[in-house]
């Protein structure tokens, strides 16, 4: 369950802490900082420094290194902000939660993982050790837009030098048994990177600009009431003002709460 502790400079308010103590989403979340951080360690031993070539090391390191890097801060975010849980104490008359006990808002839904409510929740991620909710669904779909440009990197720098060499027929001429393996390990991580990142980026785009969330398409629900054009959807979740910070993952977009509890699901 979610922790909290006081917040600095405001006696008598409280600042959520949130991290779910879930054991499988914990290892698949350090699984995923292992990965990345392994990968990029790798690159640059066994494939950026070898290459002999100050310009292309350093101009192929620093953008694959530059995307993992704001992947993982999109990560961090993703896994460390409250994805919009309903609070526990509401005003007494009201539907409740026979889980939790709070008055769920439209559109909110009780995940058995986090042991609460979620506004908006569009799905539990093992990956993210978290629900990907209201508030924290714009770190999430940068989450997946930098770890599937990261890959889609490695798998050009791994591959166009490969074809190169079946093309002139000295297919690993110059390798030796460690750099294969570490070759391989890297184009795994790549493939597995492109292949998730891909995917739930498309995925979350979508959801982003019907206002749909993949629970509420299962069970088949509408979205909810007034939905605004796909561009309206969109400038929802990352910030109303077009700007870099719709690419950054330190820039937290206007939070947004529901209004009224409507029925418990």
């Amino acid at each position: 369950m979610p922790a909290r502790v006081p917040a600095l400079g405001a006696p008598g308010r409280t600042r959520r802490v949130w991290f779910v103590c879930d054991v499988l989403g914990i290892a698949c979340a350090a699984g995923t900082w292992v990965l990345v951080l392994g990968a990029a360690g790798v690159l640059l031993w066994a494939r950026l420094l070898p290459a002999g070539d100050a310009a292309y090391g350093l101009a192929h390191g620093a953008l694959f290194h530059l995307l993992a890097f704001l992947a993982l801060a999109a990560h961090a975010r993703a896994v460390l902000t409250d994805p919009g849980s309903v609070p526990l104490r509401a005003a007494p008359g009201g539907p409740r939660c026979p889980l939790c006990g709070c008055a769920p808002p439209p559109r909110a839904h009780h995940c058995m993982v986090c042991g609460r409510c979620i506004r908006k929740v569009d799905h539990h991620c093992p990956w993210v050790n978290n629900c990907v909710g209201e508030d924290n669904r714009k770190y999430f779909l940068l989450f997946t837009l930098y770890a599937a440009l990261g890959s889609l990197h490695l798998l050009l720098l791994l591959g166009v030098p490969a074809l190169r060499a079946y093309a002139r027929g000295d297919w690993d001429s110059r390798s030796t048994v460690t750099p294969r393996a570490s070759l391989v390990f890297l184009l795994l991580v790549a493939l597995k990177g492109f292949l998730f990142g891909s995917a739930m980026f498309a995925a979350q785009v979508h959801a982003v600009c019907t206002d749909r969330t993949a629970i509420e398409r299962l069970q088949g629900e509408r979205a909810g009431p007034g939905g605004g054009s796909k561009w309206a959807n969109l400038k929802a979740v990352l910030g109303h003002r077009v700007s870099l910070a719709w690419i950054s993952p330190f820039a937290s977009p206007r939070p947004q709460r529901a209004r009224a509890p409507l029925r418990v699901v």
